[in-house]
């Protein structure tokens, strides 16, 4: 039996509303919809190549126009620009150049020139590695470096993300390498432990997009990725999941749903699920579908 009602949905950005500049078709339009029905709505990314200022000014800019506010926006830089404050790291960072970025990705990596010399700095000088999308810093040098601090420090190395592949924001039929390959060859080549993942799929980033006073069951999650999204909010108990066929979806996508049942059990007893209620997961050809779904299904 499902919940009669929807109350809250969590959207993927990247992908699921927009690729690149370029809004899905009609997501302008379904967002307006989904925001007229009075749901609450929360925005969730991955994205680490923008400061949560530089996102907003992209989703809120002339090619988008999203309308979104600084406080409906979970995003994966600022878990982790938290997550280093609060344990006082001193990370390499393997992200793309920070010295224009405000407040979040400099909470991370501050300004240094001992960062920014052009002779390699020495490992001393750090603590841990964080590794995001970074296209320019995925060479020998920067990776034997973080490679180097990992055997000092095995437990820290943090992982804006870890998706295998990203879709290309300057082409909307190519998809390119994404972070996890990399994260996944620091952690074999130290030996150092499995990456603290700060965005999605973890745990901790769903439980934080979460409201207090909504039912994990009569919330939503819709995006394109069937881990990172889909995976990521079956497993803290949301009890509906949409996956949508834009951005990064590749066909047969979502038959890897299925591979999910086993793991999905070994969490059941930490999740929030309820007992009473089973899952709801749906496949629709964009998020102007995806909505439709909820606003004609649910009360």
């Amino acid at each position: 039996m499902t919940s009669p009602t929807i109350k809250a949905v969590l959207i993927d950005l990247s992908g699921t509303l927009h690729v690149g500049d370029q809004p899905i078709p009609g997501a302008r339009e379904a967002l307006q919809r989904l925001r007229q029905s009075g749901r609450r709505i929360r925005f969730l990314t991955n994205t680490s190549a923008k400061s949560t200022t530089q996102l907003l000014e992209q989703l809120n800019g002339p090619n988008l126009q999203f309308d979104i506010s600084r406080d409906d926006l979970t995003t994966s830089v600022l878990a982790t620009a938290t997550y280093v404050k609060r344990h006082k790291l001193k990370p390499l960072c393997l992200m793309e150049d920070v010295s224009d970025m405000p407040t979040d990705v400099q909470d991370i990596q501050p300004k240094n020139d001992a960062l920014r010399a052009t002779t390699v700095p020495s490992t001393t000088s750090f603590d841990s590695v964080v590794v995001g999308l970074a296209p320019t810093q995925f060479h020998y040098a920067q990776l034997n470096m973080a490679f180097r601090i990992l055997l000092q420090h095995s437990n820290n190395l943090i992982a804006i993300h870890r998706a295998n592949y990203v879709r290309d924001s300057s082409s909307s039929s190519e998809l390119s390498l994404g972070p996890g390959a990399f994260v996944a060859a620091l952690e074999t080549s130290s030996g150092c432990d499995t990456a603290k993942v700060m965005g999605k799929p973890s745990r901790e980033f769903f439980s934080s997009a979460l409201w207090d006073d909504v039912p994990v069951e009569e919330t939503c999650m819709i995006g394109d990725d069937i881990l990172a999204d889909i995976q990521g909010a079956r497993a803290v108990g949301i009890g509906t999941t949409i996956l949508v066929q834009t951005g990064k979806y590749l066909p047969g996508d979502e038959s890897k749903i299925t591979s999910l049942a086993s793991h999905e059990e070994e969490e059941e007893d930490q999740s929030k699920m309820s007992g009473s209620m089973s899952a709801v997961f749906r496949v629709c050809p964009s998020i102007v579908e995806a909505v439709d779904f909820i606003l004609s299904t649910y009360c």
